[in-house]
């Protein structure tokens, strides 16, 4: 990856890291958001532990600790359900748990999934169930006839936003996304790629890679925007990978992504809105981080960086095509249609 970047660079590189620095994006900042959000992740998980029905986590740029004045990030918890099983395989069921199995055919999107409904027989084992939309007000036949869960379980709730619950709070710099999810501690099969891939630079390293295979996933209730059968289907989310990943990031690395949503608030939400979030920095982050050599990742390479990553998300929006970083297959401008504008 052979660029040329004027002389000054490096110079103003290191006057920039130095006034993020000094405005509330050091590497100490970070840490203290890192350790407040922790804290009130434990905290609501500790008040709600004696009814064992849900645990809470805090995502986002607010759990990643990559906030910061004027971003107003929004505030972003997950609530894991813990009454419910979901398997990707029959062996892994439980029987004191609802048990759900993790399946796609041949016209399921990549990073989607289906939840079929699993019910414990009389010897205890555990069996698909099939044609039967009856069993609460959250299932339906999908086209192979399995008795599968749609994802409208978060409809009582005022205003959805993909799988996020969206609702003001009280403070008026940032509002809350609730997500409503079931866990899987399986790492989903399409996905697997992630951990063979070849990688050059060090990045993620093996020690992280491993431990991302037993943080499993989530589902989130969240179909295809292009699937006929949208209703039954859940998006598979990695987002506590993705959080793990993101607190590992390096200062400099840290620096260009806060940099780089910056320039995505400023610039490009005024014109699209919600349609190209932080989300997609993220995902730059994480591919140019994994390609690129450590060395690369300095205080005055911060503007070559910065730069090199503008032109990565540019060359996604030209092309309509963005790989997911875990599961490359996901394209995650489905859906979106600003790069056409």
């Amino acid at each position: 990856m052979s660029h040329q970047f004027p002389d000054h660079f490096s110079s103003v590189s290191e006057r920039l890291s130095y006034i993020m620095d000094n405005v509330g994006f050091s590497r100490e900042d970070r840490h203290m958001k890192v350790m407040v959000a922790n804290d009130i992740e434990v905290s609501c998980n500790i008040s709600i532990f004696l009814k064992r029905k849900k645990k809470k986590y805090i995502f986002g740029s607010r759990g990643e600790g990559s906030t910061g004045p004027g971003l107003q990030s929004d505030i972003e918890y997950v609530y894991q359900c813990n009454r419910t099983k979901v398997a990707t395989d029959l062996s892994q069921c439980q029987l004191e748990m609802n048990n759900l199995l993790m399946v796609k055919d041949y016209h399921t999107h990549p990073g989607y999934v289906k939840l079929q409904w699993i019910r414990i027989s009389p010897d205890y084992t555990p069996v698909p169930v099939y044609m039967e939309a009856n069993i609460d007000d959250f299932t339906a036949i999908d086209s192979l006839y399995r008795t599968a869960v749609t994802n409208t379980l978060h409809h009582h709730l005022s205003t959805v936003s993909g799988p996020a619950w969206h609702h003001h709070g009280d403070i008026k710099e940032y509002s809350i996304d609730s997500v409503f999810a079931f866990r899987c501690s399986q790492w989903p099969q399409e996905g697997f790629e992630w951990f063979l891939r070849r990688r050059n630079n060090g990045w993620p390293t093996s020690i992280q890679t491993e431990k991302a295979r037993k943080l499993g996933c989530f589902v989130t209730p969240a179909g295809h925007p292009h699937s006929f059968e949208c209703l039954v289907e859940w998006r598979l989310s990695l987002s506590i990978t993705e959080r793990e990943l993101t607190r590992s990031f390096e200062d400099t690395t840290m620096k260009v992504y806060i940099l780089l949503k910056m320039i995505k608030k400023t610039y490009i939400e005024p014109y699209v809105g919600d349609a190209f979030p932080s989300y997609h920095c993220k995902v730059c982050m994480f591919w140019m981080r994994e390609k690129t050599p450590h060395e690369l990742w300095s205080n005055e390479n911060l503007l070559q960086c910065l730069v090199l990553c503008i032109k990565h998300l540019y060359e996604w929006t030209t092309t309509g095509f963005c790989s997911e970083y875990f599961i490359v297959t996901n394209n995650i401008f489905d859906g979106k249609d600003y790069w056409s504008s």
